[in-house]
């Protein structure tokens, strides 16, 4: 039977008590529903495989609780835990069949042969290798893809509490990690077990997740739905984690109630931004940024009152739209932007100056701090 997920103020310090301790989680404490595939997204070394692993039981916490249901599981030891468990290598024995590879988990537990053959024909229906099992081949003898599938029936067999994914596509070319992705979806919302997936990967994230928690640093950032996520990010390093975001280095001018007006750097050109798209406290004079999505900045050879000159640097046919990189000059240093187009602009070739100008009604305010992954 699927579990809620809940964790309460969960650290975990590798190396604790001497000078090379590392504080891999940070009073971490968020639910996960049941039923709900949920995704652990960050770069790398935030902690998102730290939390999984120690959701298995194959790290032991520092402190904190986790809860799976209403049990704190944070002593219980992995195997009493009715977790399933798919690892990025797969971890497939090469000298069993796939049905021995798949029933490995009901054979442990002393399920019935009858019972083993049952369940193991139903799952591989599941997952789309039913003519496969007929065949029953070592899995050396079958493509990625089909591997990781024989590595999901595996976790699933035995009716987990949870399942948890531990960057389940990292191994796979980029055309068969959008299908498998699909797969996974499907599949989980097929069993309704609640699944725990981890990777650094914000596309495929936001393509499986009904939530995602992104991290860093042991901190959870923000958690969302993908449209929350992108469309309302809390700060400016969740902003350009999930997606681009295109940053113009700015200083407050005046703040009320209603809006914040900032001023570029360098250009003159004032933004008045309404208060439900800013996502910082700030006062007149403060440094701040103003961030605009690819899709919500455009390029051209037109001069307005409303827009900064820059230099394209590349241009890139990517089917549905093309992609713009103008270097723009900022307080510091040269800023490159992605600015994405519908349609090639005739009149624009790389190396050509052209002014940038962005929807007023979609840019946000962030706060500079904290940036940087």
């Amino acid at each position: 039977m699927s579990k809620t997920v809940r964790y309460e103020n969960v650290n975990k310090i590798y190396a604790e008590g001497t000078k090379n301790a590392v504080h891999a989680l940070k009073n971490v404490s968020f639910s996960i529903n049941e039923g709900e595939l949920f995704c652990l997204l960050g770069p790398s070394g935030c902690g998102k495989t730290t939390l999984l692993r120690s959701t298995a039981g194959l790290e032991k916490i520092s402190s904190g609780k986790m809860y799976y249901g209403d049990v704190d599981i944070s002593t219980i030891p992995p195997y009493k835990r009715n977790i399933g468990m798919v690892f990025q290598s797969f971890a497939l024995y090469p000298h069993m069949t796939i049905f021995e590879n798949v029933a490995y988990g009901l054979r442990v537990r002393k399920v019935p042969n009858d019972i083993v053959t049952k369940k193991v024909t139903e799952v591989m229906e599941l997952v789309g290798l039913q003519e496969e099992l007929k065949r029953n081949p070592s899995p050396t003898a079958l493509s990625g893809g089909q591997q990781q599938r024989v590595a999901i029936a595996r976790a699933l067999v035995y009716d987990p509490d949870v399942l948890l994914l531990d960057e389940p596509l990292a191994n796979l070319d980029a055309k068969l990690r959008r299908y498998m992705r699909a797969e996974i979806r499907r599949i989980q919302k097929a069993t309704n077990i609640t699944t725990i997936f981890v990777t650094h990967d914000q596309e495929e994230a936001m393509a499986v997740g009904d939530r995602l928690a992104v991290f860093r640093k042991g901190v959870v950032e923000q958690i969302g739905t993908s449209d929350e996520l992108y469309n309302q990010p809390t700060n400016a390093f969740v902003a350009n984690f999930i997606g681009k975001m295109n940053f113009f280095n700015s200083h407050v001018v005046s703040s009320t109630a209603k809006a914040v007006v900032a001023e570029i750097d360098t250009t003159g050109l004032k933004v008045e931004i309404p208060k439900a798209r800013c996502h910082a406290e700030v006062k007149s004079g403060e440094e701040v940024l103003i961030g605009g999505r690819p899709e919500h900045l455009k390029v051209s050879t037109e001069v307005s009152d409303k827009s900064v000159p820059g230099k394209v640097r590349i241009i890139q046919h990517l089917g549905s739209f093309i992609r713009y990189e103008v270097e723009v000059n900022q307080a510091i240093s040269p800023v490159t932007f992605e600015i994405d187009m519908d349609s090639l602009q005739k009149d624009i070739h790389e190396g050509d100056m052209v002014n940038v100008s962005f929807d007023e009604t979609r840019v946000a305010l962030f706060s500079p701090k904290g940036r940087e992954i």
